[in-house]
């Protein structure tokens, strides 16, 4: 309605120019000039009211848009399997979020009220056009057919362009991220003056990208002012001499012309539209490639309603109730390869860990031990065979139960850019009771740290936990898993970074934890060896040994070597 009554008071004030042009010539009485003058006034104010509200309702409209546009990308993108993280760009993802997200809110807003503006325009004001001279309006919009034409090819070019400046603002994203997430490593190795010609490469590619864009815009625009030039031009001409021989009035002749004014821009702005709609398209389609990509399968928890916006998908079973965790985790014939290889990591691994028992997960580097820890949390989905907890296939836990039962400590420790006290209690739901994160903290072998700390636990850590040192952030994922008290722990590789000292502190606790939860650990630090109830050994993939530290030791073999290796370097270390 804004659209219809902005136009109608636009088109409305040069007709009533018309008139006081008219009145002018036939020498007509002062007051009746101010009346003409106060309606045209009039007919501006109201064309400004309305414009203003057609902007704010059409504006305001496209950033709801966006809005509900952005939390459903974030949603399935968090949702998407941790495998499609091994082919995806973290920066690629984020330009979507962002760059691309505002071209389609461009496009929704201002693209689309411009469209509507635009049309509305043209059919009000050739309609009365035509109503002063059918003849001189059919001739003055002769160029207009040349126009359609001049958008069509160059929109098409347009579209093309900007997919490719997208692709490559994605890879320019992307490269920045990494290095910027990488930089104490790229300062180590003195390497700034190399990342900086590796982007500066990505960035000259997206400059030209761009350069070719703005050749094809910088054409349009003269174009089409060019061909609004002829068509005033013939107005002019044509419409004088209509005026001289009467067909039409000086009023009517001026009128006309701030009609045809009135369209030289809708006509420029067809082609800024044009261009919007290219770049919301493009950009559409690139959002669009990652709404596609399969989120992970799940049943329903007991009683769940599902989530307002969140997709559900296809073919999911009924609500069930939750299983029950013993703390019992069983791998048969297990297999896995990653998806974009054919190369098998895991093949044929049979492994059942009774609650309560502790088993340590021992092998050269690239073994599997990673993975199948991956697979047991199902951050993976096995390719062959089947994982069960509690006696129950992991496909008929609903995921958030199923993770909810275990308290994971990853290989690359991970923290939140927020305090010590948070990023302990990350995984409680709100409203829920935290942890004694001071309690915890000390478990995990943090205690003597904590009077370092600035503020203790209330001291805000940098991006990725970047003010702590290595061993520090391990005993904080330490705690953080520690605090949920869950009835299995998957710690990969947990004290890698942590010093014999601290570790055997760190053991001592968690070996006599109260709950006796189940402990499936990768290692290699003997002091956690000499502590568990069973040590498994993978060697290609495969579980080549399985028994006791004083069994597999006995027997040689590769436990035996790895062992005796690892022993040689916690001597050197302790030199």
């Amino acid at each position: 309605m804004s659209v219809l009554l902005t136009n109608l008071f636009q088109v409305w004030a040069p007709w009533l120019v018309r008139r006081a042009v008219d009145h002018l010539q036939h020498g007509i009485s002062r007051g009746a000039v101010l009346e003409d003058a106060g309606l045209i006034l009039l007919a501006v104010a109201l064309q400004g009211i309305f414009l203003f509200t057609m902007r704010m309702s059409l504006i305001r409209a496209s950033r709801t848009m966006e809005y509900e546009l952005r939390n459903d990308l974030f949603a399935h993108v968090a949702r998407l399997p941790a495998e499609t993280y091994r082919r995806w760009k973290v920066g690629d993802l984020l330009s979507r979020a962002t760059n691309d997200l505002d071209a389609v809110r461009n496009f929704l807003g201002p693209g689309l009220m411009y469209f509507a503006n635009t049309l509305v325009m043209f059919v009000m004001a050739v309609t009365l056009m035509l109503k002063i001279d059918v003849k001189l309006t059919l001739i003055s919009l002769i160029p207009l057919p040349i126009l359609s034409f001049v958008v069509a090819r160059l929109g098409g070019s347009l579209h093309r362009v900007y997919e490719s400046i997208q692709a490559q603002f994605s890879t320019m994203t992307a490269k920045a991220q990494e290095t910027l997430s990488g930089i104490r490593v790229v300062k180590a190795h003195v390497e700034e003056e190399g990342e900086y010609e590796a982007f500066r490469k990505i960035h000259e590619v997206y400059l030209e990208e761009n350069r070719k864009m703005i050749r094809l815009w910088s054409m349009m625009g003269p174009m089409l002012s060019l061909l609004g030039g002829i068509a005033g031009a013939i107005v002019l001409s044509v419409g004088g001499a209509a005026v001289v021989h009467g067909r039409i009035t000086l009023g009517e002749m001026v009128a006309f012309q701030i009609y045809l004014a009135m369209l030289i821009w809708p006509m420029i702005a067809l082609g800024w539209v044009s261009n919007l709609f290219q770049r919301g398209a493009a950009s559409m389609g690139r959002i669009q490639t990652v709404l596609d990509l399969p989120i992970e399968e799940d049943v329903e928890p007991p009683g769940a309603a599902p989530v307002a916006g969140a997709q559900q998908p296809r073919g999911t079973p009924a609500v069930r109730p939750a299983p029950a965790f013993d703390g019992s985790i069983e791998l048969r014939a297990v297999g896995y390869h990653y998806p974009e290889t054919e190369r098998w990591v895991l093949r044929g691994v049979d492994l059942r860990v009774r609650p309560g028992e502790s088993v340590a997960l021992v092998g050269r580097t690239g073994a599997g031990k990673t993975t199948l820890l991956h697979l047991v949390a199902r951050l993976f989905e096995p390719t062959e065979g089947v994982v069960l907890l509690g006696g129950v296939p992991a496909p008929e836990w609903p995921r958030r139960e199923l993770r909810r039962s275990l308290g994971i400590v990853p290989q690359e420790s991970f923290l939140f850019s927020d305090t010590i006290r948070a990023n302990i209690g990350f995984g409680f739901d709100d409203g829920e009771d935290g942890p004694d994160a001071e309690a915890v903290a000390r478990q995990a072998g943090l205690g003597s740290d904590l009077s370092q700390f600035p503020q203790g636990l209330e001291t805000t850590i940098g991006e990725r936990g970047i003010t702590l040192s290595g061993g520090q952030k391990q005993r904080v994922a330490l705690a953080r898993a520690l605090a949920l008290k869950r009835r299995a722990l998957i710690l990969d590789d947990a004290f890698a970074s942590v010093d014999p000292g601290t570790e055997e502190q760190i053991l001592e606790t968690l070996f006599r934890l109260p709950t006796k939860p189940t402990i499936l650990l990768a290692t290699h630090r003997r002091s956690a060896l000499l502590r568990v109830d069973r040590v498994v050994v993978l060697d290609g993939g495969k579980i080549t040994a399985s028994g006791t530290h004083e069994e597999l030791l006995r027997a040689g073999g590769l436990y035996a070597d790895l062992y005796h290796e690892e022993e040689v370097v916690e001597e050197l270390e302790a030199l």
